[in-house]
């Protein structure tokens, strides 16, 4: 959670919805220990919010309100990394050019004005994105610069998609990476 942290191993599940704003990740912290976290990341009907349950069952922590409302939108936008079809199955997601290879994404029933901008390679995909997003320092949420970069890249199940990413926060100091992840298996619901 701050760059001298130590690294926490995790195990974790997502499901991505491809035709409306919506995602459930849920990870247990340090899963070898009985007693590690789970952490839910989720997004549904507009509103995100993160919880931190102590053995899967006792609720420790639940953040919620309109800066993660914004933040979790814009995570599941970069979810098109993983899940592609985003693009073709959303109905209410909204795309404009924002360079060469570059997309801005956004929902247009969003209130919250959440966007991420997705760049392109012809060969891979989406490759990165790119945005404004609400860090929590303390209680109090901060506007700051943050990325997703992909990496990879495989087909299952005929989609082509990034099996490994790292996300950092683009502070004054340097960029702060503070998740990795590598994709085991995926699987597309019909």
């Amino acid at each position: 959670m701050s760059p001298e942290s130590r690294w926490i191993p995790f195990s974790a599940e997502e499901f991505v919805d491809a035709t409306r704003s919506s995602f459930r990740w849920q990870a247990r912290l340090d899963p070898g220990k009985l007693s590690g976290p789970t952490v839910i990341d989720a997004y549904d009907g507009g509103h995100g919010q993160l919880t931190v349950k102590l053995g899967g069952l006792l609720r420790v922590k639940k953040i919620a309100g309109a800066d993660m409302d914004q933040g979790e939108l814009q995570r599941y936008l970069s979810s098109i990394i993983f899940c592609p079809s985003i693009l073709l199955n959303h109905p209410s997601l909204g795309i404009s050019a924002a360079g060469p290879s570059t997309l801005r994404l956004h929902d247009r029933e969003d209130v919250t004005g959440a966007s991420i901008d997705l760049d392109f390679s012809g060969v891979a995909g989406p490759i990165a994105c790119y945005a404004m997003r609400p860090r929590l320092i303390g209680k109090r949420a901060v506007l700051t610069p943050w990325s997703g970069i992909a990496r990879g890249f495989r087909e299952h199940e005929g989609v082509r998609i990034a099996t490994q990413f790292e996300v950092a926060w683009h502070l004054p100091e340097g960029p702060f990476t503070y998740f990795r992840a590598e994709v085991t298996s995926w699987t597309a619901a019909h």
